[in-house]
């Protein structure tokens, strides 16, 4: 319906909500009925005394649309609720579960207020992982599988609720699942082990060492303005030379390769169809082929102290495992040894007497463990070597 505006009057005392001009104050009539209001003198927005009607301006009209748009996401969202599956956290991979503590562990902590839910685009550049290419497709995968659900209904939200039970209860709190991760990882396995088997953690320990080295790569290649990456036939090389050389060692095979590469002006400002990396796998191969023909010595290469550690990388390596720097100093089939005997030893312990999980671990050593029964009470020793 259309107003007959009978008089406008600037009000420089009064400023638009939106813009910030100055507003009219306008005298109009509708079938004889008086009605009073504002008028913004730039974006016509309007003001109506008691909210008696709704403005018509373009940002209240797109604001309008977007809720609505947003309503019908969430009732789609509500019917695809009722047949998703919610995961216990037990059941996720024990990657999913150190990337979760690598996210969560700084973020919620007991005697600091926090969100129930995570704000990805406030964290997305924190060394989460090694590097961002990683934790983003990780990221990716557990929004695609659900894990992580977008508490928003916008179609760009970056804010996600976990969608995990914890002993059987649905919508734990954040600091629940981030003191169940915390036990786990940080606890030396005495209440509880996250991985079903050594093998996963095996793959997780090769997967992030592999990280670190991409990590490397990108930071080398930073200050000379070029971009770098990883892919499939590059990991896979990696993980050849991960079975005979130390992480150290690669780090001064890459490094001698990409100064020599950029000597020469090989490398292109854009890793376009990944040809800088196929230049440095091609170049590492005949470095690596060349110091088995002629037995050299490679040198090793200690980690950049400039260059940051990731939060995952802290937890496997330091925390979980027990290891220090030494594990980019030797093979990782060597650290691998000293690391497996304990991990399978734990992934496979039951109660001899009632058969339970639920065990303690009174007294642990290098090469033999105590453990106490909370179900029926008994204690065993065993030895893991």
């Amino acid at each position: 319906m259309t107003l007959n505006v009978l008089q406008k009057q600037l009000d420089a005392s009064t400023t638009c909500p939106l813009c910030h001009a100055a507003m009219f104050w306008t005298e109009a009539e509708q079938y004889d009925q008086e009605i009073n209001y504002f008028e913004c003198s730039h974006c016509q927005h309007q003001i109506f005394p008691e909210q008696q009607r709704t403005c018509h301006c373009e940002k209240c009209l797109a604001q309008r649309k977007k809720l609505m748009a947003e309503s019908r996401l969430q009732e789609q969202r509500k019917l695809r609720q009722k047949d998703q599956h919610e995961y216990e956290l037990s059941q996720l991979s024990f990657m999913q579960k150190l990337f979760l503590l690598a996210l969560l562990d700084d973020l919620v902590q007991e005697h600091t207020t926090h969100h129930e839910f995570i704000d990805w685009d406030q964290i997305k550049y924190y060394p989460i992982t090694p590097n961002y290419l990683f934790q983003n497709s990780i990221i990716k995968y557990l929004v695609k599988e659900q894990v992580l659900i977008c508490k928003d209904f916008a179609a760009q939200a970056q804010q996600y609720y976990l969608n995990i039970r914890l002993d059987g209860y649905s919508e734990p709190s954040l600091f629940s699942i981030t003191h169940q991760l915390r036990l786990w990882f940080y606890e030396n396995l005495s209440m509880g082990v996250p991985f079903k088997n050594a093998e996963e953690v095996k793959d997780a320990l090769y997967t992030v060492l592999y990280q670190e080295i991409i990590q490397f790569m990108q930071f080398y290649c930073r200050s000379w303005g070029i971009q770098i990456a990883g892919n499939k036939t590059f990991r896979a090389f990696c993980y050849q030379l991960m079975d005979g050389l130390a992480i150290g060692q690669i780090y001064y095979l890459i490094q001698t390769a990409l100064e020599y590469l950029y000597q020469k002006n090989a490398l292109q400002a854009r890793n376009e169809n990944f040809i800088n990396t196929n230049l440095l796998k091609k170049t590492l191969h005949q470095y690596r082929e060349r110091s088995l023909t002629e037995k050299w010595e490679t040198s090793t290469l200690p980690r950049p102290p400039q260059m940051p550690l990731s939060k995952m990388s802290q937890i496997l390596f330091y925390r979980f495992l027990g290891y220090d720097e030494r594990i980019f100093f030797q093979p990782v089939w060597r650290s691998w040894k000293k690391i497996e005997a304990r991990l399978s030893f734990h992934s496979n312990k039951r109660c001899i007497h009632c058969g339970s999980e639920e065990l303690s671990v009174d007294y642990d050593a290098s090469d033999y463990v105590t453990l106490f029964c909370r179900n029926c009470k008994h204690q065993d020793h065993y030895f893991t070597r």
